[in-house]
């Protein structure tokens, strides 16, 4: 009996499920932007500091608890937004400030990072009083980053703007070229599915499709925004410590637009008669009167 319980227990610690339960881990890097301070007064309380950049090996990221401490340089990554308790308009709206901010093309500046972090604490917390300065304590000279908020937000505004023929049905004759001009003037940012029928070209935010030779069934083609990378929304939290946040956009709303093309109507001229057969119907043209009368066969 004891060797079969012997036996048991083993087969069960051989059988028991193993669990990967560790989390990956990144250290937290800090660059300070010298020459730059923030005077941020939230909750009552006044805090002045060297600005800092804060990067998570190749990421660069954003403090989005303003207010709260660092209290680690550990942190775990996530992938998505679940370990913070934002609405999902908030957290759609920082992840098109983080989007457009210091690493969208042509914003590598501190100015541009500053700038971004800053419309990510008021979008936290909109009570945030914050004073950009060359020295701390309000020391040295105002820093002015009224163009760079400016330059973001307007991106962001923009981000969802649809081009004017979305969501629209075109018809037209079969072989026939249609050209559609974006009168909004996003389409360059937009890409387009591949056609199952027709040959669809995007440039000089026109959308040219030649239509199929052959009578073809209507088909919806998408429309997606492009991204300037595929990099990955990463939120970085570690207990209390500040949770800090690698922004992409992961709320992109498609759009799309219907094709279809038809039949040239066939004009058929019956002989000595002065009767004409037009797509299933006959008109007896009177020249003499100047009237029309037709019937269905």
């Amino acid at each position: 009996m004891k060797k079969f319980l012997t036996l048991l227990l083993l087969l069960s610690i051989c059988l028991m499920p193993s669990f990967d339960i560790h989390a990956k881990e990144v250290r937290i890097k800090y660059n300070k932007l010298h020459g730059i301070a923030y005077n941020r007064k939230l909750d009552g309380k006044f805090k002045t500091n060297t600005a800092t950049m804060f990067q998570m090996d190749d990421r660069i990221a954003y403090c989005i608890e303003p207010g709260v401490e660092i209290l680690d340089n550990y942190y775990d990554i996530y992938t998505d937004w679940n370990i913070v308790s934002f609405s999902d308009d908030l957290k759609e709206y920082i992840e098109k400030i983080g989007y457009y901010g210091y690493d969208y093309p042509g914003h590598q500046t501190n100015y541009y990072y500053i700038a971004a972090q800053e419309l990510i604490w008021k979008a936290v917390r909109p009570e945030t009083e914050v004073v950009w300065t060359t020295g701390e304590n309000y020391t040295g000279q105002v820093i002015d980053i009224s163009k760079e908020k400016e330059e973001i937000l307007t991106l962001v505004k923009n981000h969802d703007l649809k081009p004017s023929f979305s969501e629209k049905i075109f018809k037209g004759e079969v072989g026939q070229t249609l050209t559609l001009k974006d009168e909004n003037n996003v389409l360059d940012e937009y890409e387009i599915s591949d056609s199952k029928y027709h040959k669809v070209t995007l440039g000089d935010n026109e959308l040219k499709i030649t239509l199929n030779s052959d009578e073809v069934p209507l088909e919806k083609l998408m429309l997606k925004r492009k991204h300037y990378d595929d990099a990955p929304l990463l939120v970085y939290s570690n207990g209390n410590s500040q949770k800090l946040s690698a922004l992409r956009i992961t709320y992109d709303k498609d759009t799309y637009i219907s094709v279809v093309n038809e039949e040239i109507p066939e004009v058929v001229e019956v002989p000595n008669t002065g009767v004409y057969s037009i797509s299933g119907f006959v008109g007896t043209l009177l020249v003499g009167a100047g009237i029309v009368l037709s019937k269905m066969h």
